[in-house]
């Protein structure tokens, strides 16, 4: 990707599946991806490359180590007038089911007809009938 500057914060980025503008000071590309999810895409990664920035300094604090452990600072109560038991939680046992995996990759023609049950017929043989014994056909689709 080639980055132009275009001021101090604003970049105008040329690669990728399209060329965008990049603001690094309001968090902003043309893309979307970088204001929506508030990491940065491709295109901000470039700009702020060029500028000089770290890449983490270009993420919104909401994903930092500090904003994590403070959501989790402070002791959290049941609502009053609410039992809670004591008791150990365990996850539940999962069984799998009595079916066969599932593949995970495309079958190629020759493995989806021998699964049918069929053999796939080989182009170079010559067929004869049984029943008239002439040669281009088979004894199901004989005409006699």
């Amino acid at each position: 990707m080639t980055v132009q500057p275009i001021d101090g914060w604003r970049f105008f980025v040329k690669g990728g599946k399209m060329d965008c503008v990049v603001d690094l000071e309001h968090g902003k590309c043309d893309c979307g991806v970088y204001a929506v999810e508030k990491i940065h895409c491709s295109h901000a990664i470039a700009a702020g490359t060029s500028a000089g920035l770290h890449i983490s300094t270009l993420v919104c604090p909401v994903y930092s180590k500090d904003f994590l452990f403070a959501g989790y600072s402070e002791n959290i109560y049941p609502c009053v007038g609410q039992q809670v038991e004591e008791r150990t939680c365990f996850p539940p046992d999962v069984k799998r089911g009595p079916e066969r995996l599932k593949k995970s990759r495309w079958q190629s023609w020759l493995e989806q007809s021998r699964m049918r049950g069929r053999k796939p017929r080989k182009q170079h043989m010559v067929y004869r009938c049984s029943k008239c014994k002439e040669t281009g056909h088979t004894k199901s689709q004989c005409k006699k």
